[in-house]
C-alpha cells in the first residue's frame, strides 16, 4: 500500500505539505481560495500635468479561504475538532481562537505557503443548509516582520567636553532697514 494514502501511517509532519491547512489545523475541504497580491506604485504629479512613478513596493499577501466542515467525516489528523458539541462547531471556535491569539500563523496551500499570517475576518452564514456542517469564509493577512540587525560601535565618547569652540565676542543684533534709516538721517 502507498504510505501517502495510508493516513493512519502518515506522521503529520508530512501532512502538512500534502493538504491544504492553517496553523497545522485540516479542514474537510477547501472549496475556494484567492491569492492576493499586490504592488503599490507611488505616482508623483509634477508641472507637467503627468505624474511620475520613482518607487514601488509590495503590499502585504492576503489569502481568502472559503472553507467547508461536515460532522459526518472524521479528522484527518486523529485527536482535530473534539471536545465539542460537534466538529463544524468546534471548527469554528478553534478559528475565532487562532484569530484571538493574534499569534502568526504558517498556511499551506496548493498555490503555495505563507508565513507570518493573521486572520483578519471570519465570516460563517448559519441556516438549514449548514445545520449539520460549517461553510466558512477565513480572511488572513501576512504581516511584515522586521529584521533587526546589531552593529557593533566604538566604546570611545563621540563629543568630549574639553573642545575647542574658539573665543566668543559679543555682537550686536541685525538692525531692520528702517531703524539704519532712522539712525542716518537723525543720528540715532
Amino acid at each position: 500500500m502507498n504510505p501517502i494514502l495510508d493516513l493512519k501511517a502518515t506522521p503529520i509532519a508530512s501532512l502538512v505539505y500534502l493538504k491544504t491547512n492553517i496553523g497545522g489545523w485540516f479542514f474537510d475541504a477547501v472549496l475556494r481560495s484567492t491569492h492576493t497580491s499586490r504592488l503599490n506604485i507611488t505616482q508623483h504629479p509634477v508641472q507637467t500635468g503627468a505624474a511620475l512613478t520613482d518607487h514601488a513596493f509590495l503590499q502585504p499577501k492576503e489569502l481568502t479561504m472559503e472553507i467547508g466542515m461536515s460532522d459526518t467525516a472524521t479528522s484527518l489528523v486523529p485527536g482535530q475538532f473534539t471536545g465539542g458539541w460537534s466538529r463544524s462547531v468546534q471548527a469554528f471556535k478553534v478559528l475565532q481562537e487562532l484569530q484571538a491569539l493574534r499569534v502568526p500563523l504558517q498556511v499551506h496551500s496548493r498555490l503555495g505557503l505563507y508565513q507570518n499570517m493573521l486572520i483578519e475576518e471570519i465570516s460563517a452564514p448559519d441556516d438549514y443548509t449548514t445545520l449539520f456542517a460549517l461553510r466558512c469564509t477565513v480572511t488572513l493577512r501576512e504581516i511584515m516582520v522586521a529584521q533587526v540587525r546589531t552593529v557593533k560601535i566604538s566604546s570611545k565618547p563621540a563629543v568630549t567636553g574639553q573642545s575647542n569652540r574658539g573665543k566668543l565676542e559679543p555682537q550686536s543684533p541685525n538692525q531692520s532697514a528702517l531703524v539704519q534709516i532712522n539712525n542716518s538721517l537723525f543720528g540715532g
